[in-house]
C-alpha cells in the first residue's frame, strides 16, 4: 500500500509544504540513528498524525491533522496548539483515551467532557476542575475506580460514599 493510500486509510491528507517537511526530517531521523546504530525505523511512522502533529512547527499543523491524529492517539492532543483545540476535537481526543483531559484548555473542559473522562477511568477525576466536580461526576468517577475517592472534593465526601452504598 502506498503512502498516500496510507494516509487516507488513517484519515489524514498532508499538503505539499506538510508532506516535504517530514520527508526532510525523516531523511534527518533515519541519517541520526543509522549513525547511533539503533534498530529498525518504520518509514511510514512519519506519516502518521500523531508523529505529524508531534513534529511539525505549530504553522503547518492543521485542525483536520490533528483530529486525525487524536483519533488514533487521543495523548496526541498534547502536541496540538491551543488556537487549533476546540470542543469537538478535545471530546474525540478523550473518547480515543480519557487521559487526554489533561491536556484539554480549562475554558474548553465542559461537565460532559469530564464525565466522558471519569466513565473510562475514575482516576481522571483530578484533571476536573473544582467548580466542575459535580455529585454526578465525582459519583461516576468512585464507581469506576474507588481510589478516585482521593479526588473527590471534601464537601462531597459523605455524599458520594452513601450514593454509592445504595
Amino acid at each position: 500500500m502506498a503512502l498516500n493510500e496510507k494516509q487516507k486509510e488513517w484519515g489524514m491528507e498532508l499538503n505539499k509544504e506538510q508532506e516535504e517537511w517530514l520527508r526532510e526530517f525523516r531523511n534527518h531521523y533515519f541519517t541520526a540513528n543509522r549513525n547511533a546504530n539503533r534498530g529498525p525505523i518504520r518509514e511510514e511512522m512519519f506519516f502518521e498524525a500523531g508523529f505529524a502533529v508531534e513534529h511539525l512547527p505549530n504553522e503547518l499543523k492543521t485542525e483536520a491533522l490533528c483530529l486525525a491524529a487524536v483519533q488514533q492517539d487521543g495523548r496526541a492532543l498534547q502536541n496540538v496548539p491551543d488556537a487549533l483545540k476546540t470542543e469537538a476535537l478535545c471530546l474525540a481526543a478523550v473518547q480515543q483515551d480519557c487521559w487526554a483531559l489533561q491536556y484539554v484548555p480549562d475554558a474548553l473542559r465542559t461537565e460532559a467532557l469530564c464525565l466522558a473522562a471519569v466513565q473510562q477511568d475514575g482516576y481522571t477525576l483530578q484533571y476536573v476542575p473544582d467548580a466542575l466536580k459535580t455529585e454526578t461526576i465525582c459519583i461516576a468517577a468512585v464507581r469506576q475506580s474507588d481510589g478516585a475517592l482521593a479526588y473527590v472534593p471534601d464537601a462531597l465526601q459523605d455524599k458520594v460514599q452513601d450514593a454509592l452504598k445504595k
